[in-house]
């Protein structure tokens, strides 16, 4: 789930399959630049696991794929794929075989070198069902991998399509580690902890909702970074977090409250860094509910005022949402039916749902139910929070009650992924820059997917698999277009806006380059003069 504009650009090489082979890029060189010191990034909620397979937090992922471990391919600043743990790849004139070359120079934390045994095992870890990877999804156009030898593997599918090369792009575990835990154990594994990697970066220490603390690799082929030390320190409250940063205690805050962006510009210690998200914000309907009708869901979202949302809250940081698809991908179609501030249409709906308003009670009552219900978000996220405390008014004047319950995050991701113990929940999502929406709303994701609200629709099962299907962009577009009109009606989420982040960065910490990819994707460029260290 991810991202945006020259993700057409991406399509475009995929399609050139036989007639191109990637090549290496040169090593970067940083002769001028004194390599050493410590960063420290300060985030307000702990990570859950470093394991790709079952990490479902947003930083953590950050972590895995840009400092613990090597995907065959990654995405450079213009949003071209370029060569990683793979040194070249090609696919055959059909485009049903990807043939990947690998590095032979990489070697993980314990000493054992990356091979292709590694890539072949990973994809039977995600494809396993008892393994339950949320993502196993990317996999489903892949009929087997093959490790021909130490440093070339092969994939097959079942037939070409255009995201061959994103699906593949998934961070390779260690076999020789991880073949030693039992399947149905992966979740529990001692590993998602202590994770033995081959990136850039190697984690030294880990204090739970305190510290983490990470070095780096002295032995990564791959262009060493430049400073020797990451550390990541939890505060949960953004107020202290920044007085953190402006004292010079934390070095970067990659998310901060856009409503903090004058305090931030008014103090020349740090940079304030506005750069384009790969999130959408939404309220998701939990379907065990019988309350939340496809009614219901359509009138709670036209009686959201998401204008005076993105204004009063994100001060301008961002736009509207308007479906499943961020705006950078190929497959966003931009005429797309809107949901837009409505009181009378939402109380129309109310009333063809079987509701009738009750004036001396202020609500809405069915069968004698009053139409109630609680939000559950992250208590340490300050947007969230204001955006909470905005719907919660903007409903009530609908004449709908709504408790708010914040809740630290890991156990909001216990108790909303895992549990399914919640009435509407308000999250976001990193969207990916492939076109994959299956683990979110297709059916067989209610399970072991992201499709945590229970979302359950034929027709929109058919319409994924076909557009997955398809062999390019021109033939997936109908089904994809067709995709997003019939979700947009169902509203199994109401979605809110597309935030811009804003990060604070002190002017001690050089290099520093935040993009679309997130904020760690140039992490191994950051430097700090000698003269500015700790």
């Amino acid at each position: 789930m991810f991202m945006k504009q020259a993700t057409i650009s991406c399509a475009l090489i995929l399609f050139l399959w036989g007639q191109v082979t990637a090549q290496a890029s040169p090593k970067p060189r940083f002769a001028s630049v004194e390599i050493g010191g410590t960063a420290i990034i300060g985030i307000k909620g702990d990570f859950d696991s470093f394991n790709e397979l079952n990490a479902a937090d947003a930083d953590a992922l950050q972590v895995i794929q840009h400092m613990l471990f090597m995907t065959l391919t990654r995405h450079n600043a213009s949003l071209e794929i370029v060569p990683y743990l793979a040194r070249a790849w090609e696919f055959s004139e059909d485009g049903k075989i990807l043939t990947y070359h690998l590095r032979t120079d990489i070697f993980w934390s314990d000493g054992v070198p990356t091979t292709a045994r590694d890539v072949a095992f990973t994809y039977q870890l995600a494809t396993h069902p008892k393994v339950a990877y949320p993502a196993s999804s990317r996999f489903d156009l892949t009929r087997r991998v093959q490790a021909l030898n130490d440093s070339t593997v092969k994939f097959y599918f079942k037939r070409a399509y255009p995201e061959a090369l994103l699906d593949t792009q998934m961070p390779i575990l260690p076999a020789h580690i991880l073949e030693k835990v039992p399947v149905e154990q992966m979740q529990e594994a001692a590993f998602n902890r202590r994770p033995v990697t081959n990136g850039p970066f190697r984690l030294r220490s880990w204090l739970p909702n305190q510290k983490l603390v990470f070095e780096a690799n002295p032995d990564f082929a791959a262009g060493p970074p430049r400073l020797q030390r990451v550390i990541f320190v939890i505060v949960p409250d953004e107020a202290v977090l920044l007085t953190h940063l402006l004292s010079g205690e934390v070095d970067l805050v990659p998310a901060c409250s856009p409503n903090n962006a004058p305090l931030l510009l008014s103090d020349n210690r740090v940079r304030a860094v506005r750069y384009p998200g790969r999130e959408f914000t939404f309220v998701a309907w939990n379907f065990k509910n019988e309350l939340f009708t496809p009614k219901v869901r359509q009138a709670l979202t036209y009686a959201l005022n998401r204008q005076e949302i993105l204004k009063t809250v994100l001060n301008g940081y961002g736009r509207l949402a308007r479906g499943p698809f961020m705006p950078f991908v190929w497959a966003y179609w931009e005429d797309l039916p809107e949901y837009n501030y409505n009181l009378n249409k939402a109380r129309e709906l109310l009333r063809e749902d079987g509701w009738r308003f009750s004036a001396s009670r202020g609500l809405w009552y069915k069968n004698e139910r009053p139409l109630e219900f609680s939000l559950k978000l992250h208590s340490a996220s300050q947007q969230h929070t204001d955006t909470a405390i905005l719907m919660q008014a903007q409903w009530r004047k609908l004449g709908v009650k709504v408790q708010l319950e914040p809740v630290a995050w890991n156990l909001l991701i216990r108790q909303v992924l895992e549990e399914r113990d919640f009435d509407a929940v308000l999250l976001a999502w990193d969207s990916d820059f492939g076109v994959n929406p299956a683990p979110l709303w297709h059916s067989s994701a209610i399970e072991s997917g992201y499709n945590f609200i229970g979302y359950k629709n034929a027709a929109v099962d058919s319409l994924i698999e076909h557009g997955r299907a398809a062999a390019n962009p021109a033939q997936a577009m109908p089904y994809w277009i067709a995709f997003q009109r019939l979700l947009l009606r169902d509203c199994p989420y109401s979605f809110l806006y597309l935030p811009d982040k804003l990060a604070g960065v002190n002017r001690r910490l050089r290099g520093v380059k935040l993009d679309v990819r997130g904020f760690l994707a140039n992490v191994c460029q950051w430097w700090i003069p000698r003269d500015a260290r700790r």
